[in-house]
């Protein structure tokens, strides 16, 4: 009967000493719930996401897809350019950083440009880095990495792209290079913040030898800006341009 009276004490105890250890770990020592637990607590509707987290609906989007890079250069300049992809057909990309990397034949990394970006819903554009100038080697390939913590995913009905025209190009030589005159026009009722004109140089078979590109910055409601493009030529391929498939290459890409 003692033995009895002891074990009912004994696990008693037990079960005390259980229920005070546990109540000071969950009120204590347990981690609260957080966005990056691979748990679904606290206020999330899935796995870190909803509730106070992101959205379950951009935690699962596709990342922003770049794919490979094109080198261009003349006399120690070097351009790059890369196609990115958004293959989601609910949201656009307000911004992105990203970096474009040069390296030698040996996988030296000679040079990086880091720079910003924008992309549309369902959109696939090409992202030109000009003017870049290496002198410490010579770059065979370039390659570029989208950083995707820096998205800042928009639903596309909020982001969408704003209305304009590209108006009056045309290209011609000019001391050694190719000069893209145009202006872009803006045909809605508010300003564009960001307006992004590249171009490709085309030989006479269409192939693409040099790109370059230019910005405008706050082009009004109604209004029209003139721009110029220069992509420089090396000496051997000036009589073998084709300027009509060059104006023809210049695309737009613009932030409201």
């Amino acid at each position: 009967m003692r033995l009895l009276k002891q074990f009912l004490y004994g696990t008693f105890y037990l079960l005390i000493l259980g229920a005070l250890v546990w109540g000071i770990y969950s009120i204590i020592l347990k981690p609260a719930p957080s966005c990056f637990d691979n748990r679904q607590n606290g206020a999330e509707t899935g796995i870190d996401c909803g509730g106070s987290c992101i959205s379950c609906a951009v935690k699962n989007l596709k990342p922003l897809f770049a794919g490979e890079a094109n080198l261009y250069g003349v006399d120690r300049v070097y351009s790059a350019s890369v196609r990115v992809q958004n293959s989601s057909q609910a949201f656009g990309a307000r911004n992105f950083s990203y970096v474009v990397n040069f390296y030698d034949a040996g996988n030296v990394l000679l040079k990086s440009i880091s720079n910003k970006s924008f992309i549309y819903a369902n959109e696939s554009k090409n992202i030109v880095e000009a003017g870049v100038r290496i002198t410490n080697g010579i770059p065979t390939r370039a390659e570029m990495a989208i950083d995707d913590s820096t998205v800042e995913w928009e639903k596309s009905a909020d982001f969408f792209e704003p209305r304009y025209e590209l108006k009056d190009a045309r290209a011609e030589l000019e001391n050694g290079q190719a000069v893209i005159n145009g202006a872009i026009e803006n045909q809605g009722n508010f300003s564009f913040s960001k307006t992004v004109i590249s171009a490709f140089l085309a030989d006479k078979l269409g192939t693409r030898i040099g790109a370059s590109r230019t910005e405008l910055n706050n082009i009004g409601q109604f209004r029209q800006e003139s721009f110029k493009i220069f992509i420089p030529i090396s000496k051997e391929m000036l009589g073998n341009i084709d300027l009509n498939a060059t104006v023809e290459s210049v695309s737009v890409a613009v932030l409201k």
